[in-house]
């Protein structure tokens, strides 16, 4: 046969052995890899999504239950210890103790048919499981599938995790915690010692806490001598005791009681007679309330406004170590024996408790104080929250708890202090006292205010804007170094600043550059702000404790060894600490001279708010930051001289706290120079100057020669007001009511602080 015979000839087809066209084969051919890949990549993705599960339950496994049921079957005080000053030695000050009526009794006291009746009806495989009934779990969920969420899963154990904890966050995450820790109790305790706390804790309606005080409270006896009825009426409360409280609603606890006697009839915890009598037991039983008989009147100490403090404190740190609620954590500090090693200073704080009862309240009667003295390792050292007697503990504290508007000492701490930092601002750098373009009041007009009612044609020298407290240039000076948002992520993150409004102080510019938060500071946040004037610009996180153990010794928290975060440098700190030192010594424009405290180097700013409704002085000493707020808690005027008394206050707190020390100067940073500059132009003097002052710079950040003045002339004298500018800022309303703070500044005697130099000339 020939090659070219046609009859033995095949055209080569579109198609393939599968009879499918190559177009089509390409397409799946790519489908198929597309799947593949997908597949993989899910594969992988679910790999690493199954080891992200896996890391974070062992991490969950490992962390510390925060379950002491020992100490708890204990119900020990808890010890606080204070430093002596003088040795450095620790002292027990102070036993801490619940107050709650909650009276423990011992698993052998406790009938045998008050643990049957609470087994029957909460927890009937308790003696089996350990710690879970995963079948009980499973039936749970297939419920939670249908739609029924009313069948409860937890063990008593659970439960009793979940008193102790108060962890009621409703979430798998919660779910998974509660199981991993019932787990890791069931092995470090026996059924009878988690049946007894369980009996301790829980709540049986009313402030019963613990079957003690239940049978005491509705029978008036021990629940050692109450009947298989009267243990069922108790362990009916557990599952709702606003809904089974026999006080409150007894029909409800009748039908509920005879739900538990009928359980533990029917998983033979009890005789046909002992029900037969229980029941008829139960068809006439009364209660009383006997809770007034087991009060306890003995006195209450009143702790120091500290103290308070150092609790909260305590409990707020305990609740993230263990992942409990705060009120959990309360309970630990009262019953669980911990040793609280103190970080007050008891003379500091007796003097400061005296001080504020003692402050001028002649026009101003109801006028209230909050006052934090900190050193610059963050350690408060005294602390008080109000200008009355205290009367009671865990009270409303305004020096940690009050949110409030700062006024112009925040001008130091962020806008000027920032822009020192970055290089846009020396001590004599010109800055503009001109409202912004992006304020605009209701009134058309533009902002902000100036409380001296005007504003300098020319600007102030950063050290005049200051000593004046402007406005203006604190408004321009923040917009130079980044604006409200670059202020915001500075205070939040850097200067511990917890209370910010993300969505309203990220754009205000009132609030960082005169104090007009929508959040608010507290009293002891910008005490610890203050702290970098004096430590080389670094920030530590306040507290009141070094370090507390559990009853074992074993520290469970511990403050000794603070990692600080370094906010300005050292250079910026110094520079800053100089400007807020000559505010002090050479004011004539506010009321910070009143601080001072002779013979030492004081350093600080005044701020007050919209219509004198607080009044401010913060700052420090070598030794030391204090933080003084003023006014009421229900926001009004403060009528003179009320205004100064923030800043009286802070001179006679400080001098007396620095009486008996031995004298010292600030730390400063020996990079920084002390130079000559014109007060003409703010360049460095020359020859051709008459008029000099001296200031701080760096040598990275200072001004160049003066070479000529071409008529300028920097002197933040009152005939270079701007015409256009002359009302007072009290005619104007801010464009958000209430949440720009104006900083209305009140001149005090005249002083020489237009033609002197620097103190330490």
């Amino acid at each position: 046969m020939r090659k070219t015979d046609i009859s033995n000839y095949k055209v080569k087809s579109d198609t393939d052995k599968k009879g499918l066209p190559p177009m089509v084969r390409a397409i799946l051919s790519g489908a198929f890899k597309t799947i593949l890949t997908l597949l993989l990549v899910f594969f992988i993705a679910g790999i690493i999504v199954c080891f992200n599960i896996f890391f974070y339950l062992m991490d969950l496994a490992a962390q510390p239950s925060g379950i002491d049921l020992d100490a708890r079957s204990l119900n020990l005080s808890s010890f606080v210890y204070v430093k002596d000053e003088e040795t450095g030695e620790f002292y027990e000050y102070e036993t801490l103790y619940g107050t709650e009526n909650r009276v423990w009794v011992d698993y052998n006291e406790i009938p045998k048919a008050m643990v049957d009746a609470q087994v029957a009806i909460e927890d009937k495989r308790f003696f089996e499981h350990k710690g879970v009934d995963w079948l009980r779990t499973g039936e749970a969920m297939l419920n939670l599938a249908g739609g029924d969420d009313s069948f409860g899963a937890s063990t008593i154990t659970q439960q009793l995790i979940k008193n102790l904890t108060e962890d009621d966050e409703v979430s798998i995450n919660r779910k998974i915690r509660e199981i991993l820790k019932a787990l890791k109790v069931e092995k470090e305790y026996t059924k009878d010692e988690i049946m007894e706390a369980y009996l301790n804790v829980v709540n049986f309606g009313g402030s019963c806490q613990g079957v003690q005080a239940a049978a005491q409270r509705y029978f008036g006896k021990d629940i050692k001598d109450c009947s298989i009825a009267e243990c069922a009426a108790i362990a009916g409360i557990t599952q709702n005791p606003s809904k089974w409280d026999p006080l409150i609603y007894p029909e409800n606890n009748y039908i509920r009681r005879e739900d538990v006697l009928f359980a533990m009839h029917s998983y033979g915890k009890i005789t046909d007679e002992e029900y037969q009598a229980a029941m008829e037991e139960s068809e006439n039983m009364t209660f009383m309330d006997y809770s007034d008989e087991y009060e306890d009147d003995s006195p209450i100490t009143i702790q120091n406004w500290y103290f308070d403090e150092l609790v909260f404190d305590v409990s707020r740190d305990l609740a993230k170590v263990y992942n409990i609620s705060e009120s959990a954590a309360l309970d630990k500090i009262y019953s669980e024996g911990l040793k609280i090693y103190c970080a007050m200073d008891l003379e500091a704080q007796k003097m400061i408790e005296k001080e504020a009862l003692n402050i001028d309240k002649s026009n101003n009667p109801d006028l209230e104080i909050g006052m934090t003295m900190i050193d610059y390792t963050g350690r408060i050292i005294a602390t008080v929250g109000s200008s009355n007697k205290k009367d009671g503990n865990l009270v409303f504290d305004r020096a940690s708890m009050s949110t409030l508007q700062p006024g112009s000492s925040i001008k130091p701490v962020i806008a000027y202090a920032k822009a020192v930092d970055e290089g846009l601002l020396h001590w004599s750098s010109v800055v503009s006292d001109q409202p912004l373009d992006s304020w605009i009041y209701d009134d058309g007009t533009h902002g902000p205010n100036n409380w001296y009612g005007y504003n300098h044609k020319n600007g102030l020298f950063l050290v005049d804007a200051i000593e004046w407290s402007s406005n203006c240039c604190a408004a321009n000076a923040l917009m130079t170094m980044g604006g409200p948002a670059e202020a915001y992520n500075h205070a939040v993150n850097y200067l511990g600043f917890e209370n910010l409004n993300p969505e309203e102080d990220v754009y205000n510019t009132g609030a960082f550059s005169m104090g007009g938060m929508n959040g608010g500071v507290t009293v002891r946040e910008m005490a610890a702000a203050y702290t970098y004037i004096g430590n080389g610009g670094m920030y530590y996180k306040p507290y009141t404790y070094y370090y507390v153990t559990d009853r074992n010794d074993k520290v469970i928290l511990d403050n000794r060894n603070n990692i600080p975060i370094q906010v300005y440098s050292s250079e910026t700190a110094s520079i800053m600490n100089r400007l807020l030192t000559y505010n002090v010594n050479f004011c004539a424009h506010t009321f910070a001279s009143y601080a001072g405290v002779y013979g030492w180097d004081i350093a600080g700013k005044t701020g007050t708010t919209n219509y004198d409704k607080d009044s401010w002085f913060c700052g420090g000493s070598p030794y030391c930051t204090l933080a003084v707020w003023t006014g009421f808690d229900d926001p009004h005027r403060i009528y003179s001289p009320g205004t100064a008394v923030a800043a009286e206050t802070f001179g006679n707190v400080m001098s007396k706290y620095l009486e008996d020390k031995e004298y010292k100067d600030f730390d400063l940073n020996d990079n920084i120079e002390y130079l000559e500059y014109c007060t003409h132009t703010g360049k460095l003097a020359t020859s051709i100057c008459k008029d000099t002052r001296k200031g701080w710079f760096t040598d990275d950040n200072k001004p160049g020669n003066c070479t000529n003045h071409d008529g300028v002339n920097i002197s933040g004298k009152e005939e270079e007001k701007d015409d256009q500018q002359v009302e007072n800022q009290e005619t104007h309303a801010p464009v958000t009511e209430g949440t720009v703070g104006i900083d209305l500044e009140v001149p005090t005697a005249p002083t020489n602080a237009e033609t002197s130099t620097d103190p330490a000339e």
